[in-house]
């Protein structure tokens, strides 16, 4: 059977009522006709969201990154996106495909893969709301389940309208779904929040303190301090603690993770190796792409992630470290003073976000330790401006 022409008005009008009345259009689509059209369609719909994506890129790729990427993010955004429309459209086929078949439905390959071309007319409209996400926050969050959650009830249409699948089995695959899709979301926002906290807690411990010396001076003239017993140096700051802080670790062990470690040391050399060459090729986005691939990250958010998890581990141990010399090591005035100004809480409070925020174990906070002087020069290379 010979494949037709590719008809564009048509296109623009199956769009149009795939996101307006998918009921009529998924209950008339023709589930034969070959492999051209579906594969087209795909095509437009990854294209214009790769521009979009590419737009979005340029405009918050330096805001985001402090202008360590410039926009490689955009570059990177628009051809991953051109390549995952491809992959996407065969790869949702083959679900759809799988989920029709639960549901006692049409099995057919081109069928499957024409609904997985239809479902893909969201593709642009995901990639202009992603700037909600790259602004982050509890509405970019919303924007995801809702847009989500629509993207599976056409999903549900499609299979009970195109594919003559199950009503009531589809109904259950959908509740699945949506019930990942609302955890996924919901704890990837809080992640996201308890890391944001534990940093503003560490930065407001940092200035109270400065507020605090002139109130420790008072309790010098008390009976029962000890001036010998006095520490000068700072309780929280960016140099190696004289040792391991367990002491403190147990006060917060509960936060630990008891799953993979998710530190290794050649991570850790890897990511200074890759962050020092990354600098010196800020203004060239391909030699960017070629380092990211060198390291065997797919893509500058793999590299952020890992970053981030290193720098929450860092966080965490100075964050225990000062425990252990204030809320423990302290003398009874040091102590009264950080139960006074609630210090306490808040060093225990962004030791355990940083912990819970990374998925950190206690293999990982040691390994932090024991590349201590490495890790505070990895900070200060990705501080380069």
């Amino acid at each position: 059977m010979s494949e037709s022409k590719f008809d564009f008005n048509k296109f623009l009008a199956d769009s149009k009522e795939t996101l307006l009345n998918p009921k009529g259009f998924f209950e008339s689509m023709s589930t034969t006709g070959g492999m051209v059209e579906p594969l087209v369609k795909a095509l437009i719909y990854g294209g214009i969201a790769a521009v979009i994506n590419l737009l979005w890129g340029l405009f918050f790729g330096n805001a985001i990154t402090g202008g360590l990427f410039g926009g490689a993010i955009g570059i990177m955004a628009f051809i991953g996106t051109i390549f995952g429309a491809l992959i996407g459209l065969f790869l949702g086929a083959v679900i759809i495909l799988l989920l029709s078949a639960i549901c006692s439905g049409n099995t057919d390959f081109e069928a499957n893969l024409r609904v997985s071309a239809s479902l893909m007319v969201l593709m642009p409209i995901n990639a202009f709301l992603n700037v909600f996400g790259l602004i982050g926050g509890l509405l970019g969050t919303l924007i995801s389940i809702a847009l989500g959650a629509y993207g599976l009830y056409l999903l549900f249409v499609a299979l009970t309208k195109s594919l003559g699948a199950k009503v009531e089995t589809a109904k259950i695959i959908l509740y699945v779904l949506l019930a990942l899709l609302l955890i996924t979301q919901i704890f990837g926002y809080l992640g996201k929040r308890a890391m944001r906290k534990s940093f503003r807690e560490l930065s407001k411990y940092e200035e109270m303190y400065s507020e605090q010396e002139s109130d420790y001076e008072s309790y010098s003239d008390d009976e029962d301090y000890n001036n010998e017993d006095a520490d000068d140096s700072d309780y929280y700051s960016n140099e190696k603690p004289a040792e391991f802080p367990s002491k403190a670790l147990d006060l917060v062990k509960e936060n630990l993770s008891d799953g993979e470690n998710m530190i290794t040391q050649e991570k850790i050399d890897n990511l200074i190796e890759l962050t020092k060459k990354m600098n010196n090729a800020q203004s060239d986005s391909d030699k960017l792409m070629e380092l990211l691939q060198e390291y065997n990250y797919s893509n500058i958010a793999d590299y952020t992630n890992d970053f981030t998890v290193v720098m929450a581990g860092i966080t965490a141990v100075s964050s225990l470290n000062a425990i252990e010399k204030m809320l423990i090591n302290g003398s009874k005035e040091e102590k009264k003073a950080a139960e006074l100004y609630t210090v306490d809480e808040m060093l225990k409070s962004a030791a355990s976000q940083s912990i819970k925020a990374g998925k950190l174990t206690k293999a990982d906070l040691m390994l932090v330790y024991d590349n201590w002087e490495k890790i505070s020069n990895l900070e200060k290379e990705a501080s380069v401006e």
